[in-house]
């Protein structure tokens, strides 16, 4: 279903194939996905029942969820830069997708600090990482009012 919403969303696949849409970039996925969608991007969901998927894991992350200014100190620089670039989109790929994804999948069973601190170490990591494509290069921009949520899904359903 088409959707959007506030919550930055990091997004792991594991296996099968699917369709991927996310703002007006479609594409294809085989052996995983690994994204980053920015807050308020629509998208719809990634996978069905005939996808062949071993394993999808969604992290939502309130884009202040550490407080206002957390991502302003010097410190978290790339991770602000990794979050300021979600906002087109981007899918990660190579021993990125394959790395970060096992991270992802370790979390269920870690108690919440440990969560937290490997979720920022996720983020720096994607930062840092080469293997990507973001996804709206040429921009994406959708001004909506939460109303508005309704009705692309309604206009999608029929």
């Amino acid at each position: 279903m088409w959707h959007y919403h506030p919550e930055i969303e990091l997004v792991y696949i594991n296996g099968g194939a699917g369709k991927r849409q996310i703002g007006s970039h479609v594409s294809y996925y085989t052996n995983r996905s690994l994204l980053l969608i920015g807050s308020n991007l629509p998208h719809c969901g990634f996978t069905n029942e005939q996808t062949g998927n071993i394993n999808e894991v969604v992290i939502h992350i309130k884009p202040e969820f550490l407080g206002n200014d957390f991502f302003a100190i010097p410190e978290m620089k790339k991770i602000q830069n990794i979050l300021s670039q979600s906002k087109a989109g981007i899918a990660f790929g190579g021993e990125t997708k394959k790395k970060i994804g096992e991270k992802i999948e370790m979390m269920e069973n870690q108690l919440p600090l440990e969560r937290l601190m490997t979720l920022l170490s996720i983020l720096d990591e994607l930062e840092s990482s080469d293997e990507y494509t973001i996804l709206n290069a040429d921009g994406f921009s959708l001004e909506l009012n939460t109303q508005d949520n309704d009705r692309i899904n309604v206009v999608s359903i029929t």
